[in-house]
């Protein structure tokens, strides 16, 4: 679940921050009440931004690749939605954002997303599988884990990448080509976490297919330099509010990109 407050917060200043690291304070935050936005549907988002993408730096996407990256949290579903349902039990708090997931619940979350991303073709598959075998490698890495959870790690990351080495001879697409797709992925997710978590800073995104990405906000939308967003683009996702009230159980959220050349 990703957490938004009913009123996000004014920037505090111009400096362009960290995306992920603007990202992370937001969700390790606790709310009385706020914005309820599910994976799957900040997923959705993330194939709606895939298709908006432009410019010679953005690799070309069929649209089985769009589908993958809509999906890429499939596993999520049903997780987010007993948690919804928890939040419309009486005297419940505000539910866990994702970050809180433990190592078994996100490991299982991920391989489910994982098999339901291999209905839309090798590729597909291979760029959730990365795009995950990515995080857990990083988590792996720097976080200090159990050893039964980092156990679970390593099964995850040796099971994904014997998996990749199938996917990957199945297509005709290079090992190279294939980690760039999963740059787009990436780029996308972060992108659609930005907006779900109504933050208002300046951000900077990691380096993805050879690009570094600014993102601005402005009164009239967000502002990507380079432009690698259609001119315009309307975006929206559903929220859901929590506590839910008479009036108000939940609304669609919207966000505006304006090239960085206007």
């Amino acid at each position: 679940m990703i957490l938004r407050p009913l009123d996000s917060a004014p920037r505090a200043g111009d400096n362009f921050l960290p995306a992920w690291e603007v990202i992370m304070r937001s969700q390790k935050q606790r709310y009385e009440s706020c914005w309820m936005i599910t994976q799957p549907c900040h997923a959705a988002l993330s194939g709606e931004i895939a298709a908006k993408l432009t410019g010679t730096q953005v690799p070309r996407l069929e649209p089985e690749l769009v589908r993958a990256i809509a999906l890429h949290d499939a596993g999520w579903g049903m997780p987010d939605a007993q948690a919804v349902m928890q939040s419309r039990s009486a005297g419940v708090q505000c539910p866990k954002a994702f970050l809180e997931a433990g190592v078994a619940d996100f490991v299982a979350a991920w391989t489910q997303s994982i098999e339901t991303a291999r209905s839309t073709s090798p590729a597909g598959a291979y760029m959730v599988s990365r795009h995950f075998w990515r995080i857990g490698k990083h988590r792996f890495d720097t976080a200090h884990d159990t050893a039964g959870d980092r156990g679970k790690l390593q099964a995850f990351l040796e099971a994904e990448a014997r998996r990749q080495k199938k996917l990957a001879g199945k297509q005709q697409r290079t090992v190279a080509e294939l980690e760039t797709l999963t740059d787009v992925l990436q780029f996308c997710d972060l992108l659609s976490l930005y907006f779900c978590c109504g933050a208002k800073e300046n951000v900077a995104f990691p380096e993805y297919f050879g690009v570094r990405v600014k993102l601005g906000t402005e009164a009239d939308g967000y502002r990507l330099e380079p432009a690698l967003v259609e001119s315009g683009a309307t975006f929206s996702v559903a929220a859901l509010r929590h506590p839910a009230t008479k009036d108000t159980s939940g609304q669609q959220v919207k966000f505006t990109v304006v090239r960085s050349d206007q």
